[in-house]
């Protein structure tokens, strides 16, 4: 499986899941408003939308709508928020035969107030500490019935064990990296492709400096080992060579969910058997769509859309 080009998965069509999305989902509301607010002031939303939300559940999203088979593994309370997350879900195409409920526990949702200049969010948000994913609640058929899993960190025990079932079943791991907590460098050492926040490396291997930080996070196990950067695009280190993309130039509405669909776009990049430079811009661009509507799932392309917008801004 070299670094440097397209990694190897089963072929489409061998396996019923082109991918499993392992981690968090949300249910969000988002407040569009004119300017941040000052301490103990009011100030009038522009719009309000109410939509589902966390990383790994909105990458399943993306996928689907770019046309993959999709299951999401996950879970909820048994709570309003958590009834709503299902058909959100399957809104999208998303199979939800893994989404565990947990009587009697409140499901995450987030309070997300989005600024109008720019789109920058901050977010607020809760979930009951048991309500989390445990190893016992996972379907291992399913994982080892998928071409790509895709995890964002969260429910470390379960991703463990997810990680070991998909890997020895020969799919691709993909992960979105961002926590660190015990367990990271195991599995960050079992995924294939490994892309964090602009700072991740640095803070999980001690390295200030951007570049051996990703090394030394290559040198862990990825065989693509990268970062975003926000406005500035994104890096991945593969096979000692360090690519980058600067990103596409958007007039952002709400820059929620922006790091989940890059992720996306990523693992829809390996599905397609695409090389580190040409994934990266296909995650970039896949990115700046989702950022010109209100709420992270509202802009997803389908294929075409995304394929379109790649074509208009080459030329």
């Amino acid at each position: 499986m070299p670094g440097g080009g397209p990694l190897r998965l089963p072929a489409a069509g061998q396996r019923p899941w082109d991918a499993v999305c392992l981690g968090l989902n949300a249910s969000d509301h988002l407040c569009l408003i004119p300017r941040y607010p000052r301490r103990g002031s009011k100030i009038r939303m522009r719009r309000m939308v109410n939509s589902g939300g966390g990383q790994a559940a909105t990458a399943a999203c993306a996928l689907a709508r770019l046309g993959h088979r999709v299951s999401y593994a996950g879970v909820v309370g048994d709570d309003e928020a958590g009834g709503l997350a299902g058909p959100r879900l399957a809104g999208f195409g998303v199979d939800t035969g893994s989404l565990v409920v947990k009587l009697g526990l409140g499901s995450q949702e987030a309070f997300i107030l989005v600024e109008e200049q720019g789109g920058e969010r901050t977010i607020v948000w809760t979930r009951d500490e048991a309500c989390r994913l445990e190893p016992g609640d996972l379907d291992r058929e399913r994982l080892a019935s998928c071409r790509l899993l895709h995890l964002d960190g969260h429910f470390m025990a379960a991703s463990l064990e997810a990680a070991r079932i998909a890997r020895a079943a020969g799919a691709v791991l993909t992960l979105d990296a961002e926590r660190i907590e015990p367990g990271t460098a195991e599995l960050v050492s079992l995924c294939h492709v490994v892309v964090g926040q602009h700072d991740f490396a640095q803070r999980l291997t001690g390295k200030d400096d951007p570049r051996e930080a990703l090394e030394a996070l290559a040198a862990m196990g990825p065989l693509w080992a990268g970062r975003t950067r926000g406005e500035g695009g994104a890096q991945m280190l593969a096979e000692g060579e360090l690519a980058s993309h600067p990103g596409f130039a958007v007039e952002a509405v709400d820059t929620t969910g922006a790091g989940d669909v890059f992720h996306a776009g990523l693992a829809h990049a390996v599905l397609l058997g695409q090389g580190p430079r040409e994934a990266l811009a296909t995650a970039c661009a896949l990115a700046a769509i989702s950022v010109t509507a209100l709420g992270g799932r509202t802009a997803l392309p389908d294929r075409p859309g995304l394929e379109s917008f790649l074509r208009e801004r080459s030329a």
